[in-house]
């Protein structure tokens, strides 16, 4: 595995936020000389089994995280915006079957400008997850720009004890004076809590000349205009996939933080979602309960007697042009692992 791996990217599917786009991603990698890279869009995992998909196509380790808007109660739904920003990354099946219900909460009964979730949930829901402590949005770099160091201490302490040995102080340098600022404290932390660190960069598109891209893109999110003089914007052109090396120089007095993201790669399991080399995933672990025929044959027999039986009601002469068609449907329904599902509809309507 390369000697350094992004754990902290956004893909276009942060939507109107993140322009790095998936069917790019991993050639660039490979001209980079990285064989791993996380996926960590804000607040969603829309972008999650294409990722995963293309990345074994690509022959490159896919890690799958989500970077969480994360607030004191997420049923709390008044007054402004307010909430943390925290990245997971998912070390195994486990940890992917929590992000997802981590997820689901956010949106279902979070979700207050942004999809969110409370650091209690997240206790109960931590199991073979990953946690880094985020960027300047987060809540430990937070408290520390507040001048507020034991506010930070007291955040830090509280994460690792929810997420033990997998969690993360993570630093980051895109020349940023908040960064500059922040950055001594955070290996102050690190050394006073004996939480590791971890570098990152945090990843909104591929190459440094995208930088104007992304500036338009967050002016479409904003509904303003490059040329509006208050408007938010990224004052740096540094959130771009920079290779091993420069993470290397630009962290060249910690190294440690370099090394430990090949640390965490390295805890991921080789595969969350079930796929073949080709990236198609194997349908063998269907969430869909079983419907079970009365007469002993199989889902798929019995569905198949019945889209029959269907067939000869509506044609009175079946063609060769209706049954290739018949065939091929009833195939796409079985080869996705979609009897049961469609036997279960059929029974309670």
């Amino acid at each position: 595995m390369s000697d350094f791996v992004h754990l902290h990217l956004h893909t276009e599917y942060s939507l109107l936020d993140g322009a790095t786009r998936i069917d790019k991603l991993f050639s660039t990698c490979k001209e980079k000389g990285m064989d791993a890279v996380a996926i960590t869009d804000h607040g969603n995992m829309y972008g999650t089994l294409y990722f995963a998909e293309e990345a074994k196509k690509a022959g490159i380790k896919y890690i799958i995280g989500c970077e969480m808007y994360v607030c004191d109660d997420y049923k709390e739904k008044t007054g402004k915006q307010n909430y943390d920003h925290l990245v997971l990354l998912c070390k195994n099946k486990k940890g992917y079957k929590n992000l997802i219900k981590l997820d689901s909460i956010a949106y279902v009964d979070g979700f207050h400008y942004k999809p969110r979730i409370d650091y209690k949930t997240l206790k109960e829901h931590s199991e073979g997850l990953i946690c880094l402590s985020a960027c300047l949005a987060g809540r430990v770099a937070k408290r520390l720009l507040e001048n507020d160091y034991e506010g930070a201490k007291q955040v830090a302490s509280m994460l690792k004890d929810t997420y033990g040995e997998d969690f993360y102080l993570e630093i980051q340098d895109h020349n940023l004076p908040e960064q500059k600022r922040i950055n001594p404290m955070l290996i102050k932390l690190s050394k006073e809590l004996s939480i590791p660190l971890v570098a990152t960069n945090d990843v909104h598109y591929l190459e440094r000349d995208d930088a104007e891209m992304q500036d338009v893109v967050m002016c479409i999110s904003m509904k303003t205009t490059i040329d509006d003089p208050t408007r938010l914007k990224m004052e740096s052109d540094q959130s771009y996939l920079k290779s091993p090396d420069e993470m290397k120089t630009l962290f060249s007095h910690i190294p440690e933080a370099v090394e430990n993201t090949k640390k965490i790669a390295d805890k991921v399991e080789e595969e969350v979602f079930n796929l073949t080399k080709k990236g198609d995933p194997i349908r063998d672990d269907s969430l869909i309960p079983n419907y079970v025929p009365d007469d002993g044959s199989t889902s798929k027999e019995y569905l198949k007697r019945l889209a029959e039986d269907g067939l000869r009601k509506r044609y009175d002469v079946i063609t060769k042009e209706i049954r290739e068609r018949f065939d091929y449907e009833f195939d796409v329904i079985s080869s996705m692992g979609f009897c049961d599902y469609y036997l279960i509809v059929w029974d309670f309507i």
